[in-house]
């Protein structure tokens, strides 16, 4: 009987260390966005109607290391709805997020605009290991 409490105590230990997310790192001050804009840049995405919206996964050595943080994603909007052109205009920390926020927005679809859209930005935050989307 003490051997199977032992055993219990053991497997329930080892079940949750895998899952938690503990920050190590703070989360860095959010960017103002639109500082970085040009007066006919397409801010934050405005301007679309989104179609299909998938948020980025939480990069697991991220996840794992409890680091937090953001990128600011740049990206043009063709006359299809389809994004192109998706880079990282600037992420802290540099380079942890950057490959899932770009591999994400490239997947985003967007109704039509009436004309191509160039420019967007949209803020990524990777905050207690979840991604939402910022202002």
């Amino acid at each position: 009987m003490r051997v199977y409490w032992l055993w219990l105590a053991a497997g329930l230990s080892a079940c949750g260390s895998t899952s938690v997310f503990t920050p190590r790192s703070a989360y860095p001050p959010d960017p103002w966005v639109k500082g970085y804009s040009d007066p006919d840049d397409c801010i934050g995405g405005e301007a679309l109607a989104a179609l299909k919206f998938d948020m980025p996964t939480y990069p697991k050595s991220a996840f794992r290391g409890g680091r937090q943080g953001w990128t600011i994603i740049r990206l043009d909007v063709a006359k299809n709805g389809e994004t192109d052109n998706v880079r990282v205009e600037r992420s802290v920390p540099s380079g942890t997020f950057d490959n899932a926020s770009v591999k994400a927005v490239e997947a985003w679809q967007f109704k039509p605009p009436a004309a191509p859209l160039s420019d967007c930005r949209v803020l990524l935050r990777y905050r207690q290991g979840i991604a939402i989307l910022g202002g």
